[in-house]
């Protein structure tokens, strides 16, 4: 059975010790809180980067998601997982709520996004990705965000997301089938 790959970044912490770390934390374990939260902010950064327009906004809806991972770990039970995601998913929507109108990214914006080491066809195809993710439902979005960005597989995803396997892969389906629509429309190029 092949393992499941976990929220944690790889080659720091596998699934058993981050499950001591979460014990030791909830007990008061200072240290074994700080290497727990810092195994955890790459994938929930990640996870928020592809769906809201740029990298502060991204980092800002981080650390609102960690501080409330904070208040509430030791209230904690069941999957960590989906636990730590549902929270990052109720603060996007409570990010989009809040948000009334979208503003357009202006150049300057932009410039200031775009990290020197990255190559500007990169950023072009990220910024498309991030785009055409908007135009999808919360779930789909949700889904091709676990599945590959976060590189998930199904069963994980379907945990997360609180839906069996099958609904995943419906989900999956569909926004593939959406994303493929959408970039044909707007006329980006489609390699079947």
């Amino acid at each position: 059975m092949p393992e499941i790959q976990s929220l944690y970044t790889e080659g720091e912490i596998n699934d058993n010790e981050f499950n001591k770390l979460l014990i030791e934390a909830k007990n008061g374990n200072l240290e074994a809180f700080d290497k727990m939260c810092r195994s955890v902010y790459v994938k929930v950064y990640h996870y928020l980067y592809y769906r809201v327009r740029n990298k502060d906004d991204a980092e800002d809806l981080t650390s609102e998601v960690m501080i409330k991972m904070v208040k509430a770990l030791k209230k904690q039970h069941g999957n960590f997982i989906a636990w730590i995601y549902r929270i990052a998913r109720n603060t996007l929507i409570d990010y989009y709520r809040k948000e009334k109108t979208k503003e357009e990214i202006s150049y300057e914006n932009l410039s200031q996004e775009i990290p020197a080491e990255e190559e500007p066809k990169e950023i072009l195809r990220i910024d498309r990705l991030k785009e055409a993710i908007g135009h999808l439902t919360k779930e789909q979005a949700d889904v091709i965000t676990l599945k590959f960005i976060q590189e998930y597989d199904n069963a994980e995803i379907a945990r997360i997301m609180g839906k069996s396997v099958g609904a995943v892969k419906v989900l999956q389906y569909r926004a593939l089938k959406a994303l493929r629509d959408y970039f044909r429309k707007n006329g980006y190029e489609i390699k079947d």
